[in-house]
């Protein structure tokens, strides 16, 4: 008797450390359902792992960063002089930049691509130039026109986190088909313009960006986005040091059927109205206004589920 019961509860102690292993390993990684602007899951695999974005995003670096040539190495300089500054940038694309990170690779773009707004508009989605190009991407209305996104009363597409970044990717990835997989010619074409690069290719009977006569913000613009790759890439080497940005998502999408406020979203959800409009900077008046009939919102990953019980009724796509 003595003998069946201990066979019982060893039994049962195996079993039970079975069950827990199994189903251990079968729950850790579930989590809450989240959209982007693109309609994808977020699954367990893509919340990213443990540590910096930087380090996912310079594993997956393609390009040759020519660190040995006098004009990448006059950039890195630039940089190295006012650190503060280089790092409140990096610091800046903590909300965006595990998103443009993962349309890169859904697009099978080079990871630099995702540093371009760094030179662009030091991710500052509120950016305006002199020119009239504004956003992450500096956008000029023509070129987004042609692009797809929208600019209307009361809503400039090109501020939109989402909207903005899916569009310069997809126009980079037209360039890179365009030039054959030479990124630094497009590179210079999406800073100089196609027109311009293709003159220029043809002045000096050579594909390569480093004998063109492009204009001279063309020639520092590939230089320094080849720096700032570099130094994120191996930032011991250059004596600086990155602000730490989780790898995972900042923000998650809802699609709404009706007009909201921020200001009023902002209350009810306790997150800061600033936090909303940094996510949000396209609707000029504070007011989510409408796009072919659906009304987007980005909030804090964090707040979804909160968001999504404030707002129940109102969500389009959920």
């Amino acid at each position: 008797m003595v003998m069946n019961f201990s066979k019982f509860v060893v039994l049962a102690v195996l079993s039970f450390c079975l069950l827990t292993t199994w189903y251990g390993k079968n729950t850790l990684d579930i989590v809450p359902f989240e959209t982007f602007s693109t309609g994808d899951e977020i699954t367990s695999r893509d919340q990213g792992s443990a540590g910096s974005i930087w380090s996912s995003l310079s594993s997956e670096f393609k390009l040759d960063h020519r660190t040995n040539s006098a004009q990448v190495k006059a950039e890195i300089r630039k940089l190295q002089a006012d650190q503060q500054k280089f790092s409140q940038i990096l610091k800046a694309a903590g909300p965006y930049i595990y998103f443009i990170h993962k349309q890169t690779q859904l697009r099978g773009l080079p990871a630099e691509m995702a540093l371009i707004p760094v030179i662009e508009s030091e991710f500052n989605p509120n950016d305006y130039s002199n020119k009239g190009a504004t956003g992450l991407w500096q956008l000029m209305r023509g070129t987004a026109r042609e692009l797809g996104v929208k600019v209307i009363s009361g809503y400039d597409g090109r501020r939109s986190v989402t909207a903005s970044t899916k569009a310069a990717l997809a126009y980079f990835n037209d360039l890179g088909n365009y030039y054959k997989g030479n990124w630094y010619l497009a590179l210079a074409a999406y800073n100089a313009g196609q027109g311009r690069v293709d003159k220029a290719i043809r002045r000096a009977g050579s594909r390569s960006f480093w004998n063109l006569p492009v204009p001279k913000e063309t020639q520092y613009y590939v230089p320094k986005l080849l720096a700032v790759a570099a130094m994120v890439q191996n930032p011991k080497k250059y004596g600086v040091k990155l602000p730490h940005v989780d790898n995972q998502p900042y923000f998650a999408e809802l699609k709404l059927k009706k007009v909201v406020s921020l200001e009023k979203i902002s209350k009810s959800l306790g997150v800061a109205v600033d936090t909303l409009r940094k996510l949000n900077p396209d609707y000029k008046t504070g007011t989510v206004v409408a796009k072919n009939g659906v009304y987007s919102l980005l909030v804090p990953v964090d707040k979804l589920a909160a968001a999504k019980t404030l707002l129940a009724g109102t969500i389009v796509i959920n």
